[in-house]
């Protein structure tokens, strides 16, 4: 029987860690000092599921003041270097890329306490999310077409790791040494894959990404094989509708991937994972699988882009602010505190 704490605070519900489990949470002064299955030994302040974090797995937020004239394909909005985002992202006064970030993340809807952002533009653009955001986990990309060294460790010198584009778009010996670089500096690197065409996965893993962005159209094997590797996916659900992709996530389920969600660019999304993950569980349903599908991508899947092949999950004496999400049905409703 535990001794009541008037200064307490309790949280009941779904507990989401590693292993999640139904049962309760006391924290006092933001420390996490009880842990418990079943009811908590007052009632709850809040009730629902629980998370350490909610983590937006992928975002291009740079673009949120583009405002597309038309439906565009991948290749004619996205693709490097000529796509009408890069256009606009070298066009574009930096005043106001850097104002629009601001006021993107300053609308970030839902329990985001972070998020991680494919930050365009070299150290120029790691330094322009900075000046508009601290809640970004930035993800910096060279503009050099051509390896530069001095290049890739100003980056990584101020951005928390590097993201690339795909080995479609860039040789792969460019990418192998950028990757090198990033992992000797003990910083994240992550990569498209798979979203317009297949590309092979054995030199993606190659490259021992933290994590990988869509696999659309990636086979069963692929999928399997960064599963075998530890290697999380971040799904863009309402992305890939708009390029008419459809997020095979049944197949990552059936091949053992950890899935997380993100908004991908902001010109394309709101700033909301909720309505993120309910497009995400649209698709989930449609394909049969369970609503704890789009749950453990939530709670989780983020997370495990932020530490990968690390054990997740809340721990008695940790500082955290729990994230507590209500569903109903597929439908997310509530989010505290």
């Amino acid at each position: 029987m535990y001794d009541i704490v008037p200064d307490m605070i309790y949280y009941a519900g779904r507990i989401w860690s590693d292993k999640p489990f139904d049962g309760y949470l006391g924290i006092e002064d933001g420390i996490v000092r009880e842990i418990g299955t079943g009811p908590p030994p007052e009632p709850a302040s809040y009730t629902g599921h629980i998370s350490a974090a909610v983590v937006d797995g992928h975002t291009h937020i740079g673009d949120a003041g583009l405002e597309l004239d038309r439906r565009y394909t991948l290749e004619e909005l996205v693709a490097p270097p000529d796509g009408l985002k890069h256009r606009y992202l070298s066009s574009a006064p930096r005043e106001r890329i850097v104002s629009d970030m601001r006021d993107y993340s300053s609308i970030l809807c839902g329990p985001v306490t972070e998020f991680i952002d494919f930050r365009e533009g070299g150290i120029e653009g790691v330094r322009m999310i900075r000046e508009a955001t601290d809640r970004a986990v930035v993800l910096g990309r060279p503009v050099s077409r051509t390896f530069d060294a001095n290049e890739v460790s100003e980056i990584l010198a101020e951005a928390d790791g590097i993201g690339i584009p795909s080995v479609s778009d860039l040789p792969v010996s460019y990418i192998d040494a950028v990757a090198d670089m990033t992992h000797r500096s003990g910083r994240s690197f992550a990569i498209h894959v798979s979203e317009r065409v297949r590309e092979d996965i054995d030199t993606v893993l190659s490259l021992e990404p933290d994590f990988v962005v869509h696999m659309c159209e990636a086979t069963d094997k692929d999928m399997r094989a960064c599963a075998d590797a530890g290697v999380p996916v971040v799904v863009c659900a309402t992305s890939n509708l708009y390029f008419g992709k459809v997020p095979p996530i049944a197949r990552m389920v059936d091949s053992g991937l950890e899935m997380a969600i993100g908004t991908d660019n902001a010109m394309l999304c709101p700033p909301d994972i909720l309505a993120e993950a309910r497009v995400f569980a649209s698709v989930a349903s449609g394909q049969g699988c369970p609503p704890s599908i789009t749950e453990r991508a939530l709670f989780l899947g983020g997370s495990k882009c932020l530490i990968t092949r690390k054990i997740i999950g809340l721990h008695e004496g940790e500082a955290v602010k729990p994230a507590v999400v209500g569903f109903d049905d597929l439908g997310l409703r509530t989010c505290s505190p």
